[in-house]
């Protein structure tokens, strides 16, 4: 018995793929367009103009409208620097400000879900800001977590006041004050691990045969006006060592006051608020703020700098986080992107070298070089274009700046003296390249060629010089770090907060770069700031680090 199977056949015309490839819109350009008739690019542009809507729509998707993680949205979105640093008055400093798609901060404000919302008319009294943090009139919460004396440490005055004669083997004396100190002792090799050690300081008065009673007067540090409202006496409640492990966890570790509590309470036992951590922060880096003076002599004498930057967020105002780095030293900075911080930070001392990227700022300093990651990146991305004429010419000059570069490796293996007078032909050709396209109607291949030629001198500087670095991997390394950072904790969000993450990451990363640790040098700068005494010279370069 034969069986026969019966298909049906769709004869509905089959209906054309909805997006264009890669492969098709390379080989679209004027010419390819009037060689089809009207009712061809009529449905060509239906097809486009479907493409067009599509993408846009998946471009202006972000966390409020889509799937997509917040730590995805674009950080220029936000709002820009200005010329105060402080967030709009109509905003909160709990919340970032949501605008949406064409309005500006003075039309629309959000609400608790997001969506935009219509402000109240001027003539209407704005509800008070809320500040962050514990509001006037709220109770206080004290510490409920009592930890075992483990020693006692008497302070005693050590003239008398008046009239300036040391006091008697046992004078009439009496304890006034105090605080106790929760200290991690350093590494015992015959007991290893993390240890708590709680110190009772008791401050002492004393009266001498003249009748007069001095006091015990504990250091005080000296408070720079930045730094006004952080405590930077000796009388802290955490010790230094303590202190740089919890300054350490939060910003080379990336732990958020949360999970820095929870890791304190299963290592050693200790309950901590997470507002005492917070503050922690800002006062070490109060009191080893001098250390920053330090940092810029270094950079002011280095050969070779490396210069670079990256958007940073402070209470939703749109920042950015700049990096100095001098091999052995790293220098952060957060403010605009402006002229501003480059010419600060280098206060007309610095004679080196500089690498950084294409910014124009930049080109201010002469004795320049000039990243070719960057070039490339933005060549090969030419080179990849759907525009047929644009992707040959960007293949043109991917292949001369990737023969640059590769005869400049290959000169530091073999020194050759003539390695700029051997590579004319392809300087020659990649000028003329870039000359001719500089005005292309293609708006990328045309800011391209620009660029280069702006920059040619900084471009072909190592091959006068072929130990110089050919890119600005060293900034943008130190960066990733920060730049995850930035990620998980959305900036920071107020201006002392700022200071203190800039200036506490260029300690860490200055010590990274000399292979020491800087856990040790936060505890020695900190014990020193809060007795008032200069900070320590920063630490030498392990070899064997």
């Amino acid at each position: 018995m034969i069986c026969i199977r019966l298909i049906a056949v769709d004869r509905r015309p089959t209906r054309l793929a909805m997006h264009l490839t890669d492969h098709d819109l390379r080989q679209l350009d004027r010419d390819a367009l009037s060689r089809l008739g009207e009712e061809a690019v009529r449905r060509l542009a239906e097809r486009l103009l479907a493409d067009l809507k599509d993408a846009r729509d998946r471009l202006n998707q972000d966390s409020r409208n889509s799937s997509r993680p917040p730590g995805s949205d674009s950080v220029y979105r936000q709002p820009r620097a200005g010329s105060e640093r402080d967030p709009p008055t109509d905003t909160t400093p709990d919340e970032p400000p949501t605008v949406a798609v064409g309005e500006t901060e003075e039309t629309a404000e959000a609400g608790d879900d997001g969506a935009p919302v219509a402000k109240a008319p001027s003539g209407a009294a704005a509800p008070a800001a809320r500040r962050p943090g514990r509001q006037p009139g709220a109770p206080g919460f004290g510490r409920t977590q009592k930890l075992t004396v483990n020693a006692v440490l008497d302070h005693w005055p050590a003239r008398c006041a008046a009239c300036d004669e040391p006091f008697a083997a046992e004078p009439v004396a009496q304890a006034y004050g105090g605080y106790d100190e929760i200290e991690v002792l350093p590494a015992d090799p015959n007991a290893p691990g993390l240890r708590l050690w709680v110190t009772q300081h008791r401050f002492w008065e004393a009266q001498c045969g003249c009748g007069h009673c001095s006091r015990y007067q504990p250091p005080r540090a000296v408070v720079l006006p930045e730094w006004e409202g952080a405590r930077v006496d000796a009388q802290q409640m955490l010790g230094p060592r303590l202190a740089g492990l919890i300054v350490m966890l939060c910003l080379r570790y990336r732990l958020s006051r949360a999970k820095v509590q929870e890791l304190l309470w299963e290592l050693l036992g200790l309950q901590l608020s997470a507002g005492l951590l917070d503050q922690t922060i800002r006062q070490s880096a109060g009191q080893v703020a001098p250390v920053e003076d330090l940092l810029l002599e270094e950079i002011e004498r280095a050969g070779l700098l490396h210069l670079d930057e990256t958007p940073w967020r402070e209470s939703g105002l749109l920042l950015w986080l700049w990096v100095f780095n001098a091999v052995t030293t790293v220098v952060y900075f957060i403010g605009a992107r402006s002229a501003e911080i480059f010419i600060n930070a280098l206060q007309g001392g610095f004679a080196g070298c500089l690498m950084s990227d294409g910014y124009a700022v930049y080109r201010s300093y002469l004795n320049r070089i000039r990243c070719l990651a960057h070039l490339l990146r933005k060549a090969r991305g030419l080179a990849e274009a759907t525009c047929r004429h644009t992707s040959q010419v960007g293949q043109q000059l991917l292949d001369l700046l990737g023969a640059l570069m590769q005869a400049t490796q290959a000169a530091r293996d073999g020194p050759s003296e003539d390695l700029a007078e051997q590579q004319a032909p392809n300087l020659a050709q990649l000028k003329a390249l870039c000359e001719r396209h500089q005005n292309s109607p293609f708006a990328k291949l045309g800011e391209f060629c620009r660029e280069m030629l702006n920059d040619w001198e900084a471009i072909i500087r190592p091959l006068l010089d072929p130990s110089l670095p050919l890119t600005n991997h060293a900034a943008e390394r130190l960066l990733r770090h920060w730049v995850i950072a930035r990620r998980l904790s959305f900036g920071t969000r107020s201006e002392q907060g700022t200071r203190a993450f800039a200036l506490l990451a260029s300690i860490i990363d200055t010590c990274r770069a000399r292979k020491v640790s800087a856990w040790d040098y936060l505890s020695t700068a900190l014990q020193a700031g809060r007795q008032g005494l200069p900070m320590p010279p920063l630490p030498a370069v392990s070899v064997g680090g």
